[in-house]
Order: C-alpha cells, then structure tokens, then sequence
C-alpha cells in the first residue's frame, strides 16, 4: 500500500472544515477537508500541516480518527488536492516498519556468491587453456 500511496505521513487530525468553508464540521455526512499536524513524513513532500480531503463518515470511508490521535495516513494526488480515508489509514507501528522494508535494497547474496565463483572458475578454465596454446 506504501509503494502505490502519492504520499505518507504520521500525524493528528487538528481540525475539520467543509471544502468551501472554514468553520468546523456541523454535519459530517458530506465532504470533509481534514487538518492534519504532520508528525513524520514518511513518503512525499508534506508540510508541517496538511489538509486532506475524505468522506465526512467512517462508513463512506472518511477517517475513523478522534482529535489528536496520532495515525499513519496514506494520501493520494487528485489535482491540487490530497485525498485520503479510512481504507489509507495503517497503525504507525505498520507504517514505520513498512517504510524501514522499502528503504532496504533486495540484494540476492547467494546470486552474487554463486556468479562471482562461476566468473572466477571460467576465468582460470580460459587461462589455462591459453596457456596450453
């Protein structure tokens, strides 16, 4: 999920607004820009505070998220906006450990053994034989 997210943070929801209004939610059951205070960026470039726009209600896939709750949020680019919810939000242990798995390299060691002894031995077998010549 991490690899396919535009971007990915930890941090605490610090307001909710309506997209066209910047009073506080009254009723959530629409549209919702959520106010986050970015704790970590753990992909993409995000501010100390970004605002993501969701449904306004868990069962529409809005965030799930109490006021100052830390949280690992996976967002996504619509345009000028950031978009994400309650299917992008992951625990921030999961989200650190995934970050710290793409970060490794994959390096196949036995890969690399087995080809620089097959290298090697050709290279003497090559040797000797020219020598021989």
């Amino acid at each position: 999920m991490l690899d396919s997210a535009d971007a990915a943070f930890i941090g605490r929801i610090v307001d909710t607004r309506r997209p066209s209004d910047p009073g506080p939610v009254v009723n959530p059951g629409r549209e919702t820009v959520y106010v986050f205070a970015v704790d970590h960026v753990v992909k993409g470039d995000l501010g100390r505070r970004v605002e993501v726009v969701s449904p306004g209600e868990s069962a529409a896939c809005g965030f799930g998220l109490r006021t100052d709750q830390a949280s690992g949020i996976l967002l996504r680019r619509d345009g000028e906006e950031w978009t994400g919810g309650l299917c992008g939000q992951i625990a921030v242990g999961d989200l650190l450990a995934a970050a710290d798995e793409s970060e490794q390299p994959l390096v196949n060691w036995g890969g690399i053994v087995v080809g620089s002894a097959v290298i090697v031995v050709g290279s003497l077998l090559l040797m000797r034989r020219l020598r021989r010549r």
